[in-house]
């Protein structure tokens, strides 16, 4: 079975949060990068946001309302 211990992080006086260098490596993340934030069951999940496809997908909509496509998948 896989089993992952937690970090332990301290919430700043500014309601900051340090993820930890190796999450950061492992996913990637670095300044600027973007990330979602939700809650739920007392948790607060991250979830990297892949800036790229979001922009691709801002391009197709552009394409869609100047009728140079027809549907945005």
């Amino acid at each position: 079975m896989w089993f992952r211990f937690m970090d332990i992080t301290k919430i700043s006086s500014k309601g900051q949060i340090v993820i930890p260098q190796k999450m950061r490596d492992e996913l990637n993340l670095g300044e600027g990068s973007i990330v979602a934030i939700d809650t739920t069951n007392e948790m607060v999940i991250l979830k990297k946001i892949d800036i790229d496809l979001v922009k691709q997908f801002n391009n197709s909509l552009l394409d869609l309302k100047k009728g140079k496509i027809k549907r945005v998948a």
